[in-house]
């Protein structure tokens, strides 16, 4: 039974769900040089963690080198040619920093979970639906809320390099 616990209390882990994807066919080729980030959120009270995983997103694929501009207001981008990714918060199970120092693995396990559209700025069209989710591990020693939105981001991201992979063949 002591075993148990101490693992509990003392490991440190991070989960990752499988990334669910609906790619939509288009029929016209579709420019990735210029990405939109716009995350929202229908949950109350999340301005906070909508601004962190719009940064964490858009630092993210600036960090790829492999689009000319990623940003998360359209009038940076040029003449409307590449994506919008359009990133929405569906559930979040918080986890700060203060609880885990307090309660440790009894603080629980951060989540969150999005789903992300993206389409061409020039036609509107959808190119894929997916979804993706970050999680903290449950330990004393896990990660908090940051850590689980960092996982969504990194997720969001290398999909939508995937994405640029594809396109560009």
């Amino acid at each position: 039974l002591i075993l148990p616990i101490l693992g509990n209390l003392t490991g440190c882990t991070t989960s990752s769900s499988p990334i669910t994807s609906r790619p939509v066919v288009t029929s016209q080729p579709v420019s990735m040089d210029a990405i939109v980030v716009a995350t929202t959120s229908p949950l109350p009270g999340l301005e906070v963690e909508k601004t962190l995983l719009n940064d964490r997103i858009i630092s993210n694929l600036r960090g790829t080198d492999l689009f000319t501009s990623v940003s998360g207001d359209q009038r940076n981008t040029n003449a409307g040619n590449g994506i919008k990714v359009a990133v929405e918060i569906k559930a979040i199970h918080k986890v700060a920093d203060n609880s885990r120092q307090w309660f440790g693995g009894l603080a629980g396990q951060a989540t969150i979970a999005v789903q992300v559209t993206v389409t061409d700025l020039s036609s509107g069209h959808q190119i894929e639906i997916f979804g993706a989710e970050g999680k903290s591990g449950a330990s004393a020693r896990a990660g908090t809320t940051e850590a689980a939105i960092n996982q969504a981001a990194g997720q969001v991201v290398a999909e939508i390099v995937k994405l640029n992979a594809q396109t560009s063949q």
